[in-house]
């Protein structure tokens, strides 16, 4: 198994061949067809990707109703294109599953193939929103297997003008499905107050929102603004009526905490 930067490797190569033996340190990509998990960080590209080796399906961002959602986990050839398709294998890594399969994820029933003429090959996962995954996160890691028509020759990867010197497992790749609802960049303690799990279900039941209107571009500073200002207006009317809103934890002496929106959501 290799470790190298892949845009580098027919300059290693023709190093290797120029200077024999004499230095053993020098990895090169050897010839061998191969295979190795590609799926990209978020804001990367295919000119010069960057790949991570974990990925996230958070029901909470989907459309209220999602009872299931099938991730496409992605693979690449390294090596020869053939004009047949090619069946790659994979194993679950239970040591570091915590999802239950048939309960909470489906592999597909068949093999998983990379078509004839194609570097791309794909294992579709089928995850269920189940009722015992609310306000939770489980993990599913599967692992890149040889057979007959891939071997493993890299193990890492390392971004061809990039600045790491610790490469990416491209041989396991961990999905993390949840549905709980965690804080965004998009929330603004500024309009909203410090952040809690409690608050931003609040504020999406009574205003119809969903977790993913809390994305980083979701809203402008005008409707995050008046959206403070709704979100303050609306906790001042029901202490006014007798049902202040409080967070689920304590204060430090052990007193409830009311909820209260962001210093500037005063209108």
């Amino acid at each position: 198994m290799k470790n190298y930067r892949y845009g580098l490797i027919p300059m290693l190569a023709a190093a290797a061949l120029a200077f024999g033996a004499c230095n053993e340190s020098i990895r090169t990509y050897d010839g061998q067809t191969g295979i190795y998990f590609a799926m990209l960080q978020s804001g990367s590209d295919e000119e010069n990707p960057r790949y991570t080796a974990d990925s996230s399906l958070p029901f909470a961002l989907l459309p209220s109703g999602t009872d299931e959602q099938t991730l496409q986990l992605r693979v690449k050839v390294i090596g020869s294109v053939a004009d047949y398709p090619r069946v790659f294998a994979y194993r679950t890594v239970a040591d570091q599953t915590t999802a239950q399969e048939g309960h909470d994820f489906e592999l597909p029933e068949g093999d998983c193939t990379v078509g004839a003429g194609e570097v791309y090959g794909y294992i579709p996962i089928r995850f269920f929103r189940q009722a015992s995954l609310d306000g939770k996160e489980l993990t599913l890691t599967l692992e890149l297997l040889p057979n007959e028509y891939f071997d493993l020759p890299l193990s890492e990867w390392l971004p061809v003008n990039g600045t790491e010197t610790v490469g990416t497992d491209v041989l396991r790749h961990t999905v993390t499905v949840s549905d709980k609802y965690v804080r965004l960049e998009g929330w603004s303690d500024q309009f909203y107050g410090t952040y809690s799990d409690k608050k931003i279900k609040l504020m999406c039941s009574v205003f119809d929102l969903t977790l993913a209107d809390f994305l980083p571009d979701a809203l402008s500073f005008i409707e995050r603004k008046v959206l403070g200002q709704n979100f303050r207006r609306y906790l001042d009317e029901e202490e006014r009526a007798g049902r202040t809103v409080y967070e689920d934890y304590l204060d430090e002496e052990g007193n409830p905490v009311k909820m209260e929106s962001g210093p500037d959501s005063a209108e």
